[in-house]
Formats: structure tokens, C-alpha cells, sequence
């Protein structure tokens, strides 16, 4: 069965400034209800400007927008029934965490008591019970991330806004934090559309990925479908997770104008035994090699001098720069992308 979308955008656009400037080029897209979409760009690409639109903090120039059924394109951003959690947070330094969380629920007009029992729910989910009387500059990072995040989630609403939430904390917390959150997001069935620039963050995260340039949305795909399969080059390239050899330059059989071909890096395997038709085979030079957590990455040029990479496991044996090596591509993995 299709899921009810929440948030529907039609041909959105944005255009600021004398001259006039456009900031997103006619956008589509289309969120389903406990889902969550992110948004994955370069800086300058529109995302936060697509994000202020949908909360009503950015006037379109054209199009639509919807929530929850409703045509809310030129409705005031308190009367849209959505949460934001901002980059910095913003919550109210004089405020102590209860009183922060109960704050969003007295300002539709609720009373103490409603207030009370919402905040209490949440501080419990967000594990900030034994905090609640602390002020935000008593906090870590990622204790005043979880508070902004429970003052957000406090007024109920249809959809949650969040800009590069996590970016900046440091590694140790941001990782087990968007984890939580994930965690928390799929037990409340909270419908959420998040701003990052980080790859993994945005994969880790989302049922759908919307990759974005220049102001357009390039690909909008679930995680596994982009990784599988990107659309055209330029997405291939922005996520940095693909090896390409011109097809021209290929073998007979694989020999095609204008394009290339790509394969994810890890479908390059060691290939010092015959493999048939399995693998094309692929011989090229070592030319630097980085060591990180999870795999050394290895830098090559293959015979024809396009650039390559390998992921190698730390218990394999590790090649040395200058090495030539024996490798293959997976053909199933191999995917023609025109120019």
C-alpha cells in the first residue's frame, strides 16, 4: 500500500535579491507520513533554503507547498504545525530544561499541567530526567541537542524540521546521537526532513536521500537505490564512493562514445587468478595509500592513467606505492552513465 505523503512540495522556487538571483529552480518532492527525507548538498546548493521555505521563514516566488493535505505556501510559519531544531539550538538561556520543553506546548495555549506531563515524556525519552532543573549552559553539546530536539517534539508536530543538527559536536557524540535520535524518530513515527552536507549522516538517517545542486534536486532515491545506482555522473562524483573509466578507452566489448562507466570502489576486488567472466580485469599502479579506521584506501592509475581507488581490509596484505597490482570489477556492478 502507498504511503500518505506529509509534506508535498510543488515547483518551489526562491528568488532574492536586486539583481534578482534564483535560489531553487523549480523543486518536486514529496515526503511520506513517519518517514525521514534528507537533504544532501554542498554548501550554497539551496538546502536551508528549501528547508525555510517549507517552515515559512522564506517566501517562495512560485509553486506550493503542502502538509499533511494542506495548501500551506502562504501561511504564517506558527500556524504551519511544524517543529525546527536550528543549527545552534537557540534554546532560551534563562530558561531551565523543563521550562524550555514545556514552553512550545503553553504558547498554543495548553495548560501547566498538559505542558508538565508532555515534558516529562519527553525528558524521559531523551534520558535528561535527573537535568530537567539545569539552565542550557550547565549542558554538554549533546545534552542541549537532545533538549532542542525535545522542545521541537513537544507541540506534536506533522513534520520535523532539522538543519545540520549534529555537526557540531564532536565525532564521539555525533555518531551515537543521530543514532538515538533515529531511534527515537521510528518509535514516535515522527515525519522528519533533515539538512546535512555529511554523506554518511544523511545514508545512516534516512529512508530517502535528495541529492541537490544548484538549487534542483539531482536524485531522490533511498539510500541503497543511490548508492546502486546514481543517475548521472555528477551525483556519482559527489558521492566520492565510485570508480569511472571513460568508454572509449575501454575494452572492445565494453567500448561505448560519449560516457562512462562506474562501479562502486569496493566491486574492485584482487583478481590474481583468472576469474573468468566474472570480473573485468583491471591492472593498474599504486600511487599513494591512507590508512583509516575501517579500510586503507589506496590511490592507482590504471594502464591508461585514470585514476582509481581501493578499499583494502587491514588483514589483507598491503600493497606499496609503486606496486602494480592484479584487480577486477564485479560486471554486475558496472553501470553505463552517458555523458
Amino acid at each position: 500500500m502507498e504511503q500518505t505523503p506529509e509534506l508535498v512540495i510543488h515547483g518551489a522556487a526562491v528568488t532574492v535579491g536586486d539583481p534578482e538571483r534564483q535560489i531553487l529552480r523549480g523543486v518536486d518532492l514529496s515526503l511520506p507520513k513517519g518517514q525521514v527525507l534528507a537533504l544532501l548538498g554542498a554548501s550554497g546548493c539551496g538546502k536551508t533554503t528549501l528547508l525555510r521555505a517549507i517552515a515559512g521563514l522564506s517566501p517562495l516566488s512560485q509553486g506550493r507547498i503542502e502538509i499533511a493535505g494542506r495548501d500551506l505556501t502562504h501561511v504564517p510559519t506558527q500556524q504551519r504545525g511544524v517543529g525546527v531544531v536550528f543549527q545552534q539550538y537557540a534554546l532560551f538561556p534563562n530558561l531551565s530544561v523543563l521550562e524550555n520543553i514545556k514552553f512550545g506546548v503553553l504558547a498554543q495555549g495548553h495548560g501547566q499541567r498538559e505542558a508538565r506531563q508532555r515534558a516529562d515524556e519527553l525528558l524521559e525519552l531523551i534520558e535528561l530526567g535527573a537535568h530537567s532543573s539545569k539552565l542550557p549552559a550547565q549542558l554538554s553539546g549533546g545534552q542541549r541537542q537532545r533538549v532542542a530536539l525535545a522542545r521541537a517534539l513537544a507541540c506534536k508536530p506533522s513534520l520535523l524540521l532539522m538543519d545540520e543538527p549534529f555537526s557540531a559536536l564532536d565525532e564521539s557524540f555525533r555518531i551515537p546521537l543521530r543514532r538515538s535520535f533515529r531511534q527515537l524518530q521510528q518509535s514516535l513515527g515522527q515525519t522528519c526532513l533533515v539538512v546535512t552536507h555529511d554523506r554518511e549522516e544523511a545514508f545512516e538517517l534516512a529512508d530517502q536521500v535528495a541529492v541537490m545542486f544548484d538549487g534542483r534536486i539531482e536524485q531522490c532515491s533511498s539510500p541503497t537505490e543511490l548508492w546502486r545506482a546514481p543517475r548521472t555522473r555528477r551525483v556519482a562524483d559527489f558521492l566520492g564512493a565510485f570508480n569511472q573509466w571513460q568508454a572509449e578507452r575501454c575494452e572492445a566489448d565494453m567500448q561505448r562514445a560519449c560516457g562512462h562507466w562506474i562501479a562502486p570502489i569496493s566491486a574492485l576486488e584482487r583478481a590474481s587468478a583468472p576469474q573468468g567472466d566474472e570480473l573485468w580485469p583491471v591492472r593498474a599502479r599504486v600511487l599513494a595509500r591512507y590508512v583509516g579506521q575501517h579500510h586503507v584506501t589506496v590511490e592507482l592509475a590504471d594502464s591508461q592513467d585514470q585514476p582509481l581507488s581501493w578499499w583494502c581490509r587491514h588483514d589483507e596484505p598491503q600493497p606499496q606505492v609503486g606496486d602494480w597490482l592484479d584487480l577486477g570489477v564485479r560486471r554486475s556492478l558496472l553501470q553505463y552513465l552517458p555523458d
